[in-house]
């Protein structure tokens, strides 16, 4: 379980950056591009969406709600 911290958006994430899926601990994917996403409930602070390539090889976008920086 992630802390408290990381209900909040990662922010200043950057293209190239590793970043892994909350749901997906331990597989860091590196940012291709970043964009802006829409806010709703549960997702009211402005934040961005990120493109990555999953370890499988798939491109596909992530909520900044979603991810964590890789360590």
């Amino acid at each position: 379980m992630y802390p408290p911290e990381d209900s909040l958006p990662l922010q200043g994430a950057l293209i190239g950056d590793a970043i892994e899926h909350k749901l997906m601990p331990g597989f860091p994917m590196r940012i291709e591009e970043v964009e802006p996403c829409e806010t709703g409930p549960g997702r009211d602070e402005p934040h961005s969406q990120y493109q990555i390539t999953d370890p499988e090889g798939n491109t596909d976008w992530l909520c900044a709600y979603d991810v964590v920086r890789a360590c």
